[in-house]
């Protein structure tokens, strides 16, 4: 079960610590700074969309808004992130290609 208080005080540690102000976020996210301190006490509750767009602007993943869990060390659009996202195979194909540049 979600704890939206507990997922509100994440969205507003997170948003601090990136020196965003609520209507800077309000403004990405496109809702009211009103909407964004009603989500970060936790008398709201976002919808799918909206979390994926708080998501986006905060830069980490949905399941660390919802759960405090981030299923990757990396930020979410870095290119670690993208390759840590690919099948084996193509992981393994972008190692041999590396170890190629270094050698």
């Amino acid at each position: 079960m979600i704890d939206f208080r507990l997922m509100g005080t994440r969205i507003k540690l997170l948003r601090r610590d990136k020196n965003i102000t609520q209507e800077q976020l309000a403004e990405k996210t496109g809702v009211s700074t009103e909407h964004i301190s009603r989500i970060e006490t936790g008398s709201f509750r976002p919808s799918i969309a909206l979390i994926e767009k708080l998501s986006e602007a905060l830069d980490v993943s949905e399941k660390l808004l919802l759960f405090g869990e981030n299923e990757s060390p990396f930020p979410k659009n870095s290119l670690a992130s993208k390759i840590e996202a690919l099948p084996l195979e193509k992981r393994k194909a972008i190692e041999l290609i590396i170890d190629l540049i270094e050698n």
